[in-house]
């Protein structure tokens, strides 16, 4: 039997923000919870979750965030998301993917 070996090639980042009052996400949820798993050499988003309401606005912005490049920092994913996302929970989105970054930062300086 082979022995056990923890997957360290990979890092879980999570992060969350304020939602807005009186949206159908800050009846369901307290906050927005955004979760990526990174590879940790190439800051590559592997897998992405956040909890939005709805499976398409889950399933899209997913889509947005696998394949990033952390090592980029925040700012071409925001610029990104300022053009194609215009739902009311853009500033908890933003100040998410920002801590994201932030984190991967810290991280892979170490």
């Amino acid at each position: 039997m082979t022995p056990w070996q923890p997957q360290q090639d990979k890092i879980l980042l999570a992060a969350y923000a304020k939602l807005p009052q009186g949206t159908s996400a800050q009846r369901i949820y307290d906050n927005l919870v955004l979760v990526v798993i990174v590879q940790r050499a190439s800051g590559c988003i592997e897998r992405a979750e956040i909890s939005f309401v709805t499976q398409a606005a889950q399933d899209f912005l997913a889509s947005l965030l696998q394949g990033y490049d952390l090592h980029q920092g925040a700012e071409p994913l925001i610029q990104l998301l300022q053009e194609v996302y215009f739902g009311p929970l853009k500033k908890a989105l933003l100040s998410a993917v920002k801590t994201i970054a932030a984190q991967y930062a810290e991280i892979s300086e170490k």
